[in-house]
């Protein structure tokens, strides 16, 4: 089973629900969220527990099996930094993949 969170440049993030079987289905839920998130940009798929990032988009794939909170600390590191100030999450997300991305 799977979840999906939502997460704000400076690494704060909500969980969305219901809880889902497949990786599709959650991804397939992000799609139709709308803006119902528009603060919260950043979608990932989570185990059930809502502790390890199972599945990202392309950019920030480097995040998949990695810790939540490990992954939150990275975007309030980057969202402090002055290049980052102003930024497009497609922007935010190219930086955190230079920056993280090993």
């Amino acid at each position: 089973m799977y979840r999906l969170i939502c997460m704000s440049f400076d690494g704060e993030y909500k969980t969305e629900n219901p809880l889902f079987e497949t990786i599709e289905q959650t991804w397939e839920h992000a799609n139709n969220l709308g803006s119902k998130w528009f603060f919260y940009p950043f979608h990932f798929v989570v185990t059930e527990s809502g502790k390890t990032i199972k599945d990202s988009c392309e950019l920030l794939e480097f995040c998949n099996n990695k810790r939540i909170k490990t992954i939150g600390k990275m975007f309030e590191n980057t969202s402090k930094l002055a290049i980052s100030k102003n930024m497009s999450a497609e922007d935010f997300a190219f930086l955190l993949n230079d920056l993280y991305h090993c």
